[in-house]
């Protein structure tokens, strides 16, 4: 319980810090953004409840509005990413997939399945970011750009992060 605790309290920060200082201050062009932090919400125990689900989104989302200056947007978008996991998880991982496994890494679950659930949930996130940043029907198109060019860039980066940071077979 502690170990879990410690080791999602380090990844919170961790991720946080290399979001705000390193992947916000890239320029990847006038469409793409990267979003790594949302690998905190992606990596949370299969068996994390529901409310600690949308409080835990909440709270990563908070962190990166306050230190951006974006009042409340990704707090929006990740507690909405947070609260369609379940049901993502339920769509892409039949129940005896996920039995007696602890949390949707690579690791127990294998590149294929974390691609598509981590792709979906981070097309979702982002839709949602960059609407209520656009905030107008007008810009759907912009939005949809920038989404369908953000989230791929996002997934590489996380898939990176995640075999750099892959804990080695005993």
């Amino acid at each position: 319980m502690y170990n879990t605790l410690i080791r999602n309290i380090l990844r919170f920060v961790i991720l946080l810090v290399v979001q705000l200082l390193v992947f916000d201050n890239l320029l990847f062009g006038n469409y793409i953004h990267p979003y790594i932090y949302v690998l905190f919400v992606l990596l949370l125990p299969f068996d994390t409840p529901k409310w600690r689900l949308l409080i835990d989104g909440f709270l990563i989302g908070i962190a990166v509005d306050i230190f951006n200056g974006t009042p409340g947007l990704n707090a929006a978008a990740t507690v909405f990413m947070a609260f369609v996991r379940p049901f993502i998880i339920n769509i892409t991982a039949r129940k005896s997939d996920i039995d007696g496994k602890n949390a949707p890494t690579v690791t127990e679950m294998g590149l294929q399945w974390f691609a598509l659930y981590a792709l979906l949930l981070i097309l979702l996130h982002n839709l949602v970011l960059f609407w209520m940043e656009a905030f107008s029907i007008k810009l759907l198109g912009i939005v949809l750009i920038e989404t369908l060019l953000s989230a791929p860039i996002s997934l590489l980066l996380i898939i990176i992060i995640i075999y750099i940071f892959k804990p080695l077979k005993r």
